[in-house]
């Protein structure tokens, strides 16, 4: 679960490097977000010649979480570190490779190119 105050690692190539979560979307007192949820995000720390700059707030989707997500089958799948990628204020994915494994809960009609971006799904 990702509540506002979090650090937050970025999984793909746009720039960014760890992002903090302000806000938590889709809700007017919603306080913790999980896997596949969009939040909020200012980016703390990003590479030295990208398109993302330091403390530009963007949206972004979580994609791996410590806390994991439990399967209709009854099994709990749980990660190292919390992950998100980055989008853009239309929520577009700005990346072009996302790097880490990736469920295949995350796959809708809006983040179907998500799925093609991965190179490991679970």
């Amino acid at each position: 679960m990702i509540q506002e105050q979090t650090y937050l690692k970025v999984a793909d190539n746009s720039g960014g490097k760890v992002v903090k979560c302000i806000k938590v979307l889709n809700g007017t007192n919603k306080k913790y977000a999980n896997i596949g949820e969009i939040i909020k995000v200012v980016v703390k720390t990003a590479n030295f010649k990208s398109k993302i700059k330091k403390s530009q707030v963007l949206k972004a989707m979580i994609i791996r979480s410590k806390t994991g997500i439990k399967r209709l089958d009854g099994t709990i799948i749980k990660f190292n570190d919390n992950s998100v990628i980055l989008l853009n204020n239309n929520e577009q994915i700005i990346s072009t490779r996302v790097f880490g494994i990736i469920l295949r809960e995350l796959k809708n009609e809006k983040f179907a190119k998500l799925i093609s971006l991965s190179n490991e799904i679970i």
